[in-house]
């Protein structure tokens, strides 16, 4: 495949603590080329991130020890990156917390590859004279619902 078609390059943190999920979506965004770390836990996210340049948090909602919604606040502060949440909930409340929390997207489960590849591209594409991923604010948060609207 001539380099000009494969997707950019992107620096990924998952934090999934369903093992069998986050093991198949490390190991197909890897095939598509991205560098990515993983974590089961919000402390084990933490620790990945330490000393890392990271372009990405895809995150479930609901980890053992923490949220995903604080971890995402936190790697903000630190990183500067977007994120992405993953949960089984798509209520309002839902999606509320995840734009207080700064998720530029918010995927309810089950996630297929095709949306998340898009998500990628879009949340973390950006123009030289844009700000930094994320950046377009809480009130541009996409919403992904299996078989709804994208």
């Amino acid at each position: 495949m001539p380099t000009e078609f494969l997707p950019a390059r992107r620096r990924i943190l998952i934090v999934e603590d369903h093992l069998p999920t986050l093991e198949v979506l490390a190991k197909l965004l890897r095939r598509d080329g991205h560098e990515v770390v993983t974590a089961s836990t919000f402390a084990a996210a933490l620790a990945a991130s330490q000393g890392r340049e990271l372009d990405l948090l895809i995150s479930d909602v609901g980890l053992p020890d923490g949220s995903g919604g604080e971890l995402m606040v936190a790697l903000r502060q630190t990183h500067g990156i977007a994120g992405i949440a993953v949960s089984g909930y798509g209520m309002e409340s839902d999606l509320d917390q995840s734009r207080a929390a700064g998720f530029a997207a918010h995927v309810t489960k089950p996630v297929d590859l095709p949306t998340v590849r898009r998500l990628i591209d879009k949340v973390t594409g950006r123009k030289e004279t844009e700000g930094r991923p994320g950046d377009a604010g809480p009130a541009a948060m996409e919403v992904v619902v299996p078989g709804g609207p994208h």
